[in-house]
């Protein structure tokens, strides 16, 4: 299976969010499964999206932070720099934090804030921008509480229950669902290939589903991956998933 953790399938997560009714469901459902991943403590922003309640647009909107953590990042200021935070805005793929430690030139006060952020309990973090249109920004970040890195490493498995969860969010604050964008369609046998990507088949198992050889079902990927604007199987199926060219 391709989205598959622990026992706990992508189509599962897909299929009980679509049925949840209270944001607070969905969020007890979603730290769940990141809980199988090793992420414990898990912040979901939305700083800009028209889609939203002006009230829904803000930084920490549902998170399980610790409250002192929370309290005193909200007193210090710490939105203006915090480098997730400004990351989340210009990265346009999942990111590790100690990635921005490593390839930006962070201030003094940013790295002391990893440094305290790490005293707090917020370890071996992530952050899964979600971008989409009229400039909306969103996005998620979650750490780990433990000291020693133990948490999986898969961020495009990761991001696609970030995607769902968003758009679940969405669905329950009635915003329109996001439209397919009429620039970008698939073939039918396009289609048909990226749909049994999803359900965890090999190139081998589609070729001898759909009657046509390894080479073409490559073929077909490859023309998927250039529409979609995407290199691999997970980031197809995702990104597929969210314009509903593909349902799971």
């Amino acid at each position: 299976m391709l989205f598959k953790s622990e026992g706990y399938r992508f189509e599962d997560f897909v299929e009980k969010t679509s049925k949840l009714t209270t944001p607070g469901a969905l969020f007890e459902e979603f730290t769940g499964v990141m809980g199988q991943f090793g992420y414990t403590r898990i912040i979901f922003s939305v700083p800009r999206d028209e889609a939203l309640p002006e009230a829904d647009n803000r930084i920490g909107l549902m998170h399980n932070y610790p409250e002192d953590w929370q309290k005193y990042y909200n007193e210090k200021g710490f939105e203006r720099l915090d480098p997730v935070l400004k990351a989340a805005g210009t990265y346009s793929h999942a990111f590790r934090w100690r990635t921005l430690e490593r390839s930006h030139k962070l201030s003094e006060r940013q790295i002391r804030f990893f440094r305290l952020g790490e005293e707090a309990g917020l370890r071996h973090g992530i952050g899964i921008p979600m971008s989409g249109d009229k400039a909306q920004i969103a996005g998620i970040a979650m750490a780990s509480g433990e000291r020693v890195d133990a948490v999986r490493s898969d961020l495009d498995l990761i991001s696609a229950y970030c995607n769902q969860f968003f758009m679940s969010f969405k669905r329950l604050k009635g915003a329109e669902p996001v439209a397919t964008d009429a620039l970008v369609s698939l073939s039918k046998k396009e289609t048909e290939v990226l749909q049994w990507v999803a359900a965890g088949r090999s190139d081998d198992d589609i070729g001898q589903i759909l009657g046509i050889s390894v080479h073409t079902v490559d073929t077909h990927l490859r023309h998927v991956y250039q529409k979609l604007e995407v290199n691999n199987r997970v980031s197809a199926v995702v990104k597929a998933i969210i314009m509903g060219l593909i349902k799971i």
